[in-house]
């Protein structure tokens, strides 16, 4: 299954750095990134349990057609990773505070429920 990440961005070097760690550690994922709602296209309607939202949170806050964008994609199962914050959404998201390393970016890519482990170790 290809992951699929969305990053809305006005910073071009903040974007620059998401959009090349996410290249480097999921290769085959496919990746949209852009300055704002307008700028990433029908991408926002394929978000879904494969997605991640990587959105600066300034911009969630200030505008309400990206926030219901992110409700919905919430609703969908989509992680969204809000850079900057934290602020008050009416639906699930993971904040990261600037300055952000690649590790705690990484770290709000992972899945905060364990998996479960498909092959038990036997009972002792």
């Amino acid at each position: 299954m290809t992951k699929n990440f969305i990053i809305i961005e006005p910073d071009p070097i903040v974007a620059m750095d998401v959009e090349g760690l996410l290249i480097s550690q999921f290769p085959r994922a496919h990746i949209t990134t852009g300055a704002s709602l307008a700028d990433i296209g029908p991408a926002i309607h394929n978000c879904g349990p494969t997605s991640t939202m990587v959105v600066k949170g300034t911009l969630l806050a200030d505008d309400g057609d990206l926030r219901r964008v992110a409700r919905i994609a919430a609703v969908r199962k989509a992680r969204i990773v809000v850079i900057g914050g934290p602020f008050d959404f009416d639906f699930p998201a993971t904040f990261i505070e600037l300055p952000f390393t690649s590790d705690m970016m990484l770290a709000a890519m992972t899945p905060r429920t364990p998996e479960l482990d498909l092959d038990p170790a036997p009972p002792a």
